[in-house]
């Protein structure tokens, strides 16, 4: 499918910022299950493009701070294993209805409670630690998690959008309403320090190894359930059913990537979508049935907002597309190969797509900047 975004920028006027709307960023923290644990395979490192990973720590095998690499595993640092993130940003990347790249930005340290991402307990915690290990994953963020998660997802904003936010953490910590009340305030400091619209960026959590798999931390899992009733626009994933490891604490390769698809499809529906119609659900993931590549549109837009449509076969439907990814109306195209379209019908949308289809489900996208 040929993308022609560039011709529709020559005509529209483009503001000084390189920042891409389709670039879809997500911050990820957490402790030793958001690090992941899990036995990397060489099907795991078979990857698309469009899936990213913004390093936030340096390492042996070239990751550099602050700079973009494609995501493969494994992502947190050069010594972790496979992680629900892995997972989660192929969730993202093949089932999202438009088609965007995905970004993440990591910081995760093993075993650690939740006062190391407050920003203002941070170093008084810190103090108590004893362990080595610990002591030196910190040390990797230059001695500030919250920081570097902060001034990373900065320099992501350079390049995309952030749109969402995942944790795993609560093996150490999630037992009473303290923890809530932390992941409630951190989850405020980020949006503060980000300048992000809270009603735009949601957070996902994830439950600990379940009570089905003998889960040791699975008394934690009533605490982090009772998130969204103190955190608006915050969701819960179901650990239930997720493969543990040998230790009944993390996850073992196959339950993160389960773990991780189910982060997907809640984003997805956090972010707008209904997931349903065109997508089935099994096993926790979003299928979209693969349409022909052989649909294309050509395009120009007039000074009165009309976009002049040609495509290379009979259209079916045409959907004006929110930035969120929500169908605002649908117009029949009654298989006509031309078409006249008003951009301005929802003056109200900053970010509008128009999405094309044809009678094989084949479709192409093009973004109205305004």
């Amino acid at each position: 499918m040929k993308h022609l975004l560039h011709l529709l920028f020559t005509l529209l006027p483009l503001s000084a910022s390189a920042q891409d709307d389709f670039f879809y960023i997500f911050l990820c923290f957490g402790q030793s299950n958001m690090v992941g644990q899990g036995v990397i395979t060489p099907a795991d490192s078979i990857l698309e493009d469009g899936f990213l990973s913004l390093s936030a720590v340096d390492g042996p095998d070239g990751r550099r701070v602050g700079e973009w690499r494609k995501a493969l595993p494994p992502l947190c640092r050069a010594n972790t294993g496979l992680s629900l993130v892995d997972y989660f940003g192929r969730t993202i990347r093949r089932n999202f209805p438009l088609k965007v790249k995905v970004g993440v930005v990591y910081v995760a340290v093993d075993g650690c409670a939740i006062d190391l991402f407050d920003k203002d307990a941070c170093q008084a915690h810190i103090d108590t630690i004893k362990a080595d290990w610990m002591l030196n994953e910190i040390a990797a963020y230059g001695g500030n998690p919250y920081k570097r998660l902060v001034d990373m997802a900065r320099k992501a904003q350079e390049k995309g959008v952030i749109r969402g936010i995942l944790l795993h953490q609560g093996e150490t910590d999630a037992y009473n309403d303290r923890w809530l009340q932390k992941v409630k305030k951190i989850y405020g400091d980020l949006m503060t320090d980000l300048h992000l619209d809270p009603k735009k960026v949601p957070l996902i959590a994830g439950e600990t190894v379940g009570e089905d798999q003998h889960g040791v931390c699975a008394h934690a899992n009533p605490t982090i359930n009772r998130l969204p009733e103190v955190l608006p626009n915050s969701y819960v994933v179901s650990s239930k059913g997720c493969q543990a490891g040998p230790d009944k604490v993390h996850f073992s390769a196959d339950g993160y990537r389960e773990l991780g698809r189910r982060y997907g499809v809640k984003m997805l529906q956090a972010l707008g979508f209904e997931v349903g119609d065109g997508h089935a659900i099994e096993s926790g993931s979003a299928q979209v049935a693969p349409a022909a590549n052989d649909f294309d549109v050509d395009y120009t837009l007039d000074g009165k907002g009309i976009l002049h449509v040609s495509a290379t076969g009979p259209m079916t439907k045409m959907e004006y597309v929110s930035f969120s990814g929500k169908v605002l109306s649908t117009v029949d195209m009654a298989g006509k190969g031309t078409a006249d379209i008003d951009t301005k019908r929802y003056p109200d949308e900053k970010h509008l797509i128009l999405v094309f289809y044809n009678q094989s489900g084949a479709s192409v996208s093009v973004d109205i900047t305004r």
